[in-house]
């Protein structure tokens, strides 16, 4: 166990609830923020571009998303608003 000051806790990202990592990672984006998101973390039959959509529908958030074809793929997702 270990204390933390009140800056540790703020540079923390928290998972709410069962949220997958990268949907932690693209809700704590501010805009203007990219989040490279790899294969190897992605484990749904399709790509983010559905979570992204909801999440858009849900919070107001706006998000880009772009395929990587090179070094394993992935996408990229951009926060706009």
């Amino acid at each position: 166990m270990k204390k933390l000051t009140k800056e540790e806790v703020a540079k923390l990202v928290v998972r709410k609830g069962k949220s997958t990592p990268v949907r932690t990672g693209v809700m704590h984006l501010q805009p203007g923020e990219f989040l490279l998101i790899e294969k190897s973390d992605w484990n749904q039959q399709n790509g983010p571009g559905q979570m992204l959509s909801r999440l858009t529908k849900k919070t107001g958030m706006e998000f880009k998303l772009q395929t990587v074809d090179s070094d394993g793929g992935g996408w990229i997702v951009e926060r706009i608003k």
